[in-house]
């Protein structure tokens, strides 16, 4: 009889609910990244309409469509079931759009790459400079310093008139305060030496030739 009991006790704890299944990220379709946007009807002078499309994905109710112009920082967001949405956007200027699944059942969320475009305006205008994509280290991860204490860089560079100049490099231990650790870069890596066990954040400011400049997103990493 007691093994019995331990038998249905077992099988109690064992059988718990099932795990609630995750939004999948969607892949983004339109407009493609790092390139002009072509599929935009013409509002006004300054206006456009851009549309967006992206994949369906599993375990998904809804997407927010996260559309911001990374000059101003301006943001728009969208939410909805479909899979394409339009904004009116302001003209000669670079976005970055990416799309979040979700869903009622879970907090989680699944969020897709980031891709960025360029609504053309004026056609005798120069183009800004993408904001630079940041390799390594990526997003909060944990580093491994070489034996100098070392740790090498990497980002790349995208701009549609190919006159990137060079890059700035901030480096800092608050998001809130980066310091310009090298200036006038013209590759797309530099080494620095860290401190063990700290948490940095940091940036890459994109030049060209015409004076136009963008900043890339902040990411935080720790050395160990």
């Amino acid at each position: 009889m007691r093994y019995l009991a331990f038998f249905l006790l077992f099988v109690f704890f064992s059988c718990g609910p099932d795990p609630i299944p995750v939004p999948e990220p969607s892949l983004l379709l339109s407009p493609s990244n790092l390139n002009t946007c072509n599929t935009a009807t013409r509002i006004n002078d300054l206006e456009r309409q851009v549309p967006f499309q992206w994949t369906a994905t599993l375990n998904t109710e809804s997407y927010n469509l996260v559309v911001q112009n990374t000059l101003t920082g301006e943001q728009q967001t969208i939410i909805t079931s479909l899979l394409t949405e339009s904004i009116i956007l302001t003209s000669g200027a670079p976005y970055q759009w990416y799309v979040i699944s979700k869903s009622s059942l879970t907090l989680e969320e699944g969020k897709s790459s980031i891709w960025y475009f360029y609504l053309e305006g004026n056609p005798q205008a120069s183009h800004f400079p993408f904001p630079a994509i940041l390799f390594a280290p990526s997003d909060e991860l944990i580093v491994s310093l070489n034996a100098s204490n070392g740790f090498t860089f990497e980002w790349e560079g995208n701009d549609l008139d190919n006159d990137i100049q060079s890059y700035d490099f901030y480096l800092g231990t608050s998001s809130s305060s980066l310091n310009a650790e090298r200036e006038a870069i013209t590759l797309q890596q530099v080494t620095l030496e860290l401190i063990q066990n700290t948490v940095y954040f940091w940036q890459i400011i994109s030049k060209d030739l015409q004076g136009n400049q963008s900043a890339s997103e902040i990411y935080q990493f720790q050395t160990q």
